[in-house]
């Protein structure tokens, strides 16, 4: 009797152990096929929770991986941006290597794309975004998402444009010309093929007739006149051009002339572009009120605003990257009728630091070419005696070569380092009067408002706008957009859906 009821409990014993070991426990593949049957279904907070118990319990399963990107992309999808930027951040910082890496680097981008505002607010989302999709297309170039981000990079820029076109006309309101001529010239400078390019240019031209810069301002409006002929600006330009009666400079492209004038050099190669002026032709702009305008924009105390901008390496003494031993071939005038540019060829790039002293009756500028020998043939004095130039001194000693300019007073000048082929542009604006050419009224506030535009910063938002979906299928959708030319923006200032 007792044998039999311990035969009876044996078998109940090994009916338990038989159903406990038929019972399936979850495994890493039925975290990934529940949490991803979640998600299509966009159940996205169960699915995040599912990808993560994958992630916990299996870290080393082949699913692992594609748990992490899609919990990121969970995340997009449910529009909680701030941890998808961070799951897609760790995704790139996990799997450097991964298959995966320009899915993750585009979500990631759009993560910030989605968060843009208007043109009038903060763009820190838009810089952030444009880094990753230049990112994209430059690693990725045979990618589909590499297609989809040169659309958003076209609208990033647009925005950044239009956001520093409206500082500069922000502080021009304010009658801050200096801090109003730089942000414009930037503009020129870092986006020069988005739309908002031309009325940005017409501003600039404005805001340097109205700091008494008037030769400055006639090389603004022939810049208007040769990049955009077909144009109201063209138009307006031609009249304004004869109204400032000034002499234009077209030895190089006037924009370029412009631009450096303003501190800005489109060569990426310059090591350094250096503007000095008269502190006499500086329109008082600082009004000390608040610190923040209309919008949040910031005012620039007169005692902040940049006098000399960067682009390649700037400063009082530029060098560029390993500039060797080079030799000073030529000195000449340049081309236009009177010259206002003296240029110095070279055989190479060259590392320089410059002084002017100006004077009722006469200015000196020094130039210390660094490591330069004069050609053998090449006069130690050149007289000019032409326009505001009348000699150049040419001296050679151990360090290199010590050029001495004498001209007429000037109330401004611009070291230009220039290449294909090497040379040295340096253009003066002279003193009133003291060119061959009379000066005539300006432009002033007399000057034709410009054609009604899309910048009215009031409505809208970025986050409004159709985006691609958040599956891994990158042909699905995309941002509209296309090249430089017509706005890539809608009439709020965001991007167009």
């Amino acid at each position: 009797m007792y044998k039999r009821g311990a035969t009876v409990t044996v078998a109940c014993a090994l009916l338990t152990l038989v159903g406990c070991s038929t019972r399936k426990l979850p495994t890493g593949e039925n975290y990934y096929v529940k949490a991803t049957e979640e998600y299509s279904q966009h159940f996205y907070t169960p699915a995040i929770d599912d990808y993560q118990k994958l992630i916990d319990e299996y870290p080393f399963s082949p699913f692992a991986e594609e748990a992490e990107l899609n919990i990121g992309l969970a995340y997009y999808k449910s529009h909680d941006y701030a941890e998808a930027i961070g799951a897609f951040n760790d995704f790139l910082r996990m799997h450097p290597t991964s298959k995966h890496l320009d899915i993750a680097s585009y979500y990631l981008a759009m993560s910030h794309y989605d968060q843009i505002g208007r043109p009038d607010q903060d763009q820190t989302h838009t810089e952030l975004a444009l880094e990753q999709f230049e990112i994209i297309a430059q690693r990725f170039p045979e990618s589909d998402f590499a297609a989809l981000s040169h659309d958003q990079i076209g609208i990033c820029r647009e925005l950044l444009a239009r956001h520093d076109y409206l500082i500069g006309e922000f502080y021009e309101r304010r009658a801050n010309f200096r801090a109003a001529e730089s942000r414009l010239a930037e503009v020129l400078a870092l986006y020069p093929d988005t739309p908002i390019a031309p009325d940005d240019l017409y501003q600039l031209a404005l805001t340097l007739e109205r700091q008494g810069k008037r030769y400055s301002a006639a090389q603004a409006f022939t810049a208007l006149e040769m990049h955009f002929p077909n144009t109201w600006y063209a138009t307006v330009a031609s009249t304004q051009l004869k109204k400032l009666h000034q002499p234009i400079d077209t030895e190089e492209d006037p924009l370029k002339l412009v631009l450096a004038e303003s501190g800005y050099s489109d060569d990426q190669n310059a090591q350094q572009v250096s503007v000095h002026e008269s502190l006499d032709n500086l329109a008082a702009a600082d009004s000390g009120a608040s610190a923040l305008g209309g919008g949040g924009v910031p005012i620039m105390p007169a005692s902040m605003e940049p006098g000399v901008k960067k682009t390649g390496g700037l400063g009082p003494e530029g060098t560029q990257s390993n500039p060797g031993p080079a030799t000073l071939r030529t000195v000449r005038l340049s081309s236009s009728d009177p010259p206002l540019s003296v240029i110095f060829d070279l055989s190479g790039p060259v590392s320089f630091d410059q002084h002017l002293d100006s004077g009722d009756s006469s200015a000196t500028l020094t130039l210390n070419l660094k490591q330069v020998t004069p050609a053998a043939g090449l006069s130690r004095h050149v007289v000019f005696d032409t326009s505001i130039f009348r000699d150049c001194e040419i001296d050679q000693d151990a360090t290199g070569t010590k050029i001495v300019v004498n001209t007429t007073p000037v109330t401004r000048y611009a070291v230009v380092p220039l290449t294909s082929p090497s040379r040295l542009l340096v253009t003066f604006t002279p003193r009133a009067g003291r060119t061959a050419t009379a000066s005539a009224a300006g432009v002033g506030a007399d000057a034709a408002a410009p054609p009604p535009n899309s910048l009215d910063p009031t409505a809208g938002s970025a986050a409004d706008a159709s985006m691609p979906p958040g599956s891994l299928d990158p042909s699905a959708g995309s941002a509209a957009g296309g090249s430089a030319g017509p706005s890539l923006l809608d009439s709020s200032g965001s991007p167009q859906p």
